[in-house]
């Protein structure tokens, strides 16, 4: 009969395929591809906001015009 080997302190490494690869089970995860501040559209609630301090200002309007214009705004700022 053999003798057991006792347990290691160290935990049990992952072993390579003969390519160099993990093991046929494993996936590798993607991350998401990265936005720049230019490319991002500013977010709905702050547009919102800003087009009501702009219908607040005005006393009223169109509020398609106000929130065309937060928009640009908002977009000028990034």
């Amino acid at each position: 009969m053999a003798a057991s080997k006792p347990p290691s302190d160290q935990p049990a490494r992952k072993v390579s395929g003969s390519n160099g690869s993990a093991s046929a089970g494993s996936v590798r995860k993607r991350s998401a591809p990265k936005r720049s501040a230019a490319n991002r559209k500013p977010g709905h609630d702050a547009i919102a906001k800003r087009a009501h301090e702009i219908y607040e200002a005005e006393g009223g309007g169109d509020p398609d015009y106000h929130w065309l214009q937060a928009e640009r705004e908002l977009a000028d700022k990034k």
